[in-house]
């Protein structure tokens, strides 16, 4: 099991803009959404996991590490944070937002995927999120009031020495 500290490692990691590339088409999605798709504010309402065959969220795995510390305060605190935490996307490409005032730490601003003062640019269905440590790109998809960056990862995520691949979603829904 996950101690307290790698788990706040994951989840600074996860939340970070590490998103996934799990596409479903099922008619309502924008495919190749235009940046007046996902301009505006937008708030995240799940965190995923997928190894292809199964999905968990985050979040509520979160919540289960917590409470398996005996920490579920500390657990609520910070997906009450994560979720009402407010980015927005800018018409001249430019990212605003701050994190809530739900958030305790800090270094809360770390939590969101998109700092304020970066810069974002759709192309197709990539979103490009360029910051002072460089450019990240995700598969984006947009339907209705929702917006989901994607991303596939690899990592060792239950310490036993290999390396799992996943894909990691972060979904928002719209402030």
């Amino acid at each position: 099991m996950m101690n307290l500290s790698r788990l706040m490692v994951w989840a600074f990691v996860l939340v970070m803009p590490l998103m996934f590339a799990s596409c479903k088409k099922d008619g309502n999605e924008v495919v190749n959404p235009s940046g007046n798709a996902v301009e505006g504010s937008w708030k995240i309402s799940d965190i995923k996991i997928s190894d292809g065959k199964d999905s968990q969220s985050f979040l509520d795995y979160i919540v289960d590490l917590y409470a398996q510390q005996g920490a579920e305060e500390e657990g609520a605190k910070l997906i009450a944070c994560l979720k009402d935490s407010r980015i927005t996307l800018n018409g001249d490409g430019k990212v605003t937002g701050a994190a809530s005032p739900k958030c305790e730490s800090e270094d809360s601003d770390d939590l969101n995927p998109a700092k304020s003062g970066s810069t974002w640019k759709v192309n197709g269905n990539k979103l490009t999120i360029t910051d002072s440590d460089g450019s990240e790109t995700f598969d984006l998809t947009v339907s209705g009031n929702t917006m989901t960056w994607s991303n596939q990862e690899e990592d060792d995520l239950d310490g036993d020495g290999i390396n799992e691949k996943y894909t990691f979603s972060i979904e928002f829904r719209k402030a």
